[in-house]
C-alpha cells in the first residue's frame, strides 16, 4: 500500500495553483470538491513536556514501535445562498502500531464532519466569514488500538479573513474546538498564502497550530500512547504545489511537518489530492424579482 501511494505521489509531483476555499464562500449552486490521500509514518512523538521521544508507551514498553497512518478524505463545499455555504467531509483510515513482537492494525470509517459558513463582509479584493462545524464519530470501537478517533462529539467556531490579487492570495483563520467527554477544548489558528506562478501552476504555504485549554488532559498519561486518545498541541508547517490539468480539475501534492508539539506525533505527512478548480455548478440561482 505504501509503494502504491508513493507511486501516485511521484506522478503528481510533476504537476501543482490554488484550490483552497478558505474565507471565500461558494456561489449559489456551485460546489468545491477535494479528494485527498495522505500517509504518515513515524517512530517518534512529542511527549507532555514537548520533548521528542520514541513512539513507545509513556514510561515503559516497546521503544522501537512505528506508527503508520493512511487516510483518504472527501471534502466538499456547496453554496446554498449567496451568503451561506455548507461543508462536509468524511475520512477512511488505516492506522497501525508496528511493535517488535506484534502488529496492531485498525481500519475503517473515521469521524464525519459537517459545517456551515456565513459571509460577514465582501470587498473588491478581501472577504471575511464565520462558520460553525460539528464532528461526529462514525460508530467505530474506541477501545481498538490504535484508535480511529476519540469517539466523542465535537463542535467549533471558525473565523476567517482572506485577500487576493491576480497572482497572490492569503487567508487568516482563528478557531475554537469544543470537545466532549474527558478531553480538553482547543484554540488554534492558521496563516495560509498562495502564489500563482503560471496559468496552470501554483504554490501555497501554511502554518497551522493549536493548544488545549481548560482542565487537565484526558488520557495523556496512558501507559500505551495512542494519538487519538490524548489532548494534543502542535505547530505544523506545510507546502503544496498544484497543477490545473484541465476540465476544472487540479492535481495537488502536499508535504506537512509537525515541528513543535505536546502529546502528538512527530513526523511528515505526504498527501496527494484531486480538486475542482474552478468549482462545479449544480444549479443556477433564481433571478431576483423586480
Amino acid at each position: 500500500m505504501r509503494r502504491l501511494f508513493i507511486g501516485l505521489l511521484l506522478i503528481a509531483s510533476v504537476s501543482p495553483g490554488r484550490a483552497l476555499a478558505g474565507a471565500w464562500l461558494q456561489p449559489e449552486g456551485t460546489a468545491y470538491l477535494r479528494l485527498s490521500g495522505g500517509v504518515l509514518s513515524t517512530e517518534s512523538r512529542f511527549d507532555q513536556n514537548g520533548d521528542s521521544v520514541p513512539f513507545d508507551a509513556a514510561g515503559g514498553g516497546f521503544r522501537d514501535t512505528g506508527y503508520n497512518d493512511l487516510a483518504f478524505t472527501l471534502y466538499g463545499e456547496l453554496g446554498v445562498h449567496e451568503d451561506w455555504t455548507v461543508l462536509a467531509d468524511i475520512t477512511w483510515k488505516s492506522v497501525e502500531a508496528d511493535q517488535p513482537s506484534a502488529l496492531f492494525t485498525t481500519t475503517g470509517l473515521a469521524d464525519v464532519g459537517l459545517g456551515i459558513k456565513r459571509a460577514l463582509w465582501r470587498g473588491s479584493r478581501s472577504v471575511a466569514s464565520v462558520g460553525g462545524y460539528l464532528v461526529i464519530p462514525s460508530g467505530y470501537d474506541p477501545a481498538e488500538y490504535p484508535a480511529l478517533g476519540s469517539d466523542v462529539a465535537e463542535g467549533g467556531l471558525r473565523l476567517q479573513a482572506g485577500t487576493a490579487t491576480a497572482r497572490f492570495w492569503g487567508n487568516l483563520e482563528g478557531n475554537l474546538r469544543i470537545r466532549s467527554g474527558a478531553f480538553r477544548d482547543q484554540i488554534g489558528g492558521a496563516l495560509t498564502g498562495g502564489l500563482t506562478l503560471t496559468r496552470t501552476l501554483g504554490f501555497r504555504a501554511e502554518a497551522r497550530g493549536s493548544v488545549p485549554v481548560g482542565s487537565a488532559a484526558g488520557g495523556s498519561d496512558s501507559v500505551r500512547f495512542d494519538p487519538s486518545q490524548v489532548d494534543p498541541s502542535q505547530l505544523d508547517l506545510a507546502a503544496t504545489v498544484s497543477y490545473r490539468v484541465g476540465g476544472g480539475i487540479a492535481v495537488e501534492t502536499e508535504v506537512r511537518r509537525t515541528i513543535l508539539g505536546e502529546n502528538t506525533l512527530e513526523g511528515t505527512r505526504f498527501s496527494f489530492a484531486l480538486a475542482t478548480s474552478p468549482a462545479v455548478r449544480f444549479w443556477r440561482p433564481r433571478e431576483a424579482t423586480p
